[in-house]
């Protein structure tokens, strides 16, 4: 029974009635949905930064979601100490209820770290100090979190001018006679085919090129996705429709991919692009959030998250010590319940009954779709859900 409540006083009812099923979703997550954040601190001048990481890595973990890239670890040269510190979100041991968390996944570690993020200049200038800086990365991460994937993030969007720095400075890595040999390289574009041997985990911003994703696999790599690119997998700007957020957790599954990334959460002060650089935005009346030098924009672009706090803007403050989720942080868990569900459903029918199921929804996305062709996966979240209700009739029966 729900309680309808008026000024404190109950005015009414609604029935209300659910059933428990004898199953249980797996708190681990066989695809990872990766996002960053950062410059969230000074909006919370009464919590430590520590306390801050801590709140938006927890608030991120209940929803199924990997927060990475947004931290001192990840822009700074090798630094025992540091790394040591952050060790917690790998075992498991920061999210759980002795430290301060609440939620799903307790004890359930980060699998994925990046090195450099966006190309933060940690690993040196020269030979001898990007060999010395994979030595110490390796060694550490072989050490203290072999489960973890982790890698130089080389570099962001490159042009092909850029491409003969990444060769260069990948000819160092892949030519160290120590174990830094073994770090992995990461950068946010398509798989190419010149740069084959260069790159080793590719997120392409037009998504996975599945003909060429278990040739890239059998050398060792993968190929991932970012951001939001209509066709092919789901957009992340505030008026695409919510399933859009949802979606890309089906398509992982679909094909088998591992990573989805995305640019930012709390991109409350803008970056240093476009007419609205480095201003701290009212993401709560205004709907542009992102706009770049060529004055390509999204609104709410950068935005999962919002402040409980908002000292740039008085009107706007709320006396909260916490960030609020979004609607769109709440479906992308939906859609990881969804693939856990697709999960359980293939252990006991099988991988091909189970992709019948989800062809209703998802009949095809990524290069299987042109660019300049309408959307051919459902927009309607209640479809989805009819293929959850078969899903849950799979498991009970």
């Amino acid at each position: 029974m729900v309680l309808i409540l008026q000024d404190g006083k109950s005015i009414g009812s609604i029935p209300y009635e659910i059933e428990l099923l004898p199953q249980y979703l797996p708190d681990e997550d066989k695809a990872t949905i990766w996002a960053f954040a950062e410059d969230a601190a000074t909006y919370f001048p009464e919590m430590s930064k520590k306390q801050v990481d801590d709140m938006l890595k927890f608030e991120a973990h209940r929803h199924r979601v990997t927060l990475a890239g947004g931290y001192p670890q990840n822009a700074s040269p090798f630094d025992e100490a540091m790394m040591d510190s952050y060790k917690t979100y790998f075992d498991g041991s920061a999210y759980t209820p002795a430290n301060g968390y609440r939620g799903g996944a307790e004890g359930k570690g980060e699998k994925l770290f990046p090195i450099g993020m966006y190309g933060s200049p940690v690993m040196g200038k020269t030979k001898n100090e990007v060999q010395l800086q994979s030595d110490l990365w390796v060694n550490w991460f072989k050490k203290n979190a072999p489960q973890v994937k982790y890698f130089w993030y080389i570099t962001d969007e490159p042009d092909s001018a850029k491409l003969l720095w990444v060769k260069e400075r990948a000819g160092w890595v892949h030519g160290n006679s120590g174990t830094g040999k073994a770090l992995p390289l990461f950068t946010t574009t398509a798989f190419k085919k010149n740069m084959a041997d260069v790159i080793d985990y590719w997120a392409g911003f037009d998504g996975v090129d599945l003909t060429e994703l278990p040739q890239i696999r059998k050398k060792g790599g993968d190929h991932w996705f970012y951001n939001g690119n209509r066709p092919r997998y789901g957009s992340v700007i505030l008026e695409a429709a919510a399933i859009d957020f949802r979606v890309n957790s089906w398509i992982m599954y679909k094909y088998g991919i591992n990573t989805y990334f995305l640019w930012h959460t709390t991109a409350w002060k803008h970056n240093g692009q476009g007419p609205k650089r480095h201003l701290h935005q009212d993401v709560f009346s205004t709907a542009l959030t992102f706009i770049n030098d060529d004055m390509d924009f999204g609104n709410g672009d950068g935005i999962l998250f919002y402040p409980g706090h908002m000292p740039y803007y008085p009107e706007q403050e709320r006396g909260l010590s916490r960030v609020l989720p979004s609607i769109r942080l709440k479906n992308m868990r939906r859609g990881q319940q969804d693939a856990a569900l697709l999960q359980m459903a293939e252990q006991k029918i099988g991988r091909e009954k189970v992709l019948a199921l989800v062809n209703k929804v998802v009949p095809k996305a990524m290069s299987e779709v042109p660019m300049n062709a309408p959307v051919p996966w459902s927009q309607k979240g209640d479809e989805y859900d009819r293929v959850r209700g078969a899903l849950l009739e799979v498991l009970l029966n």
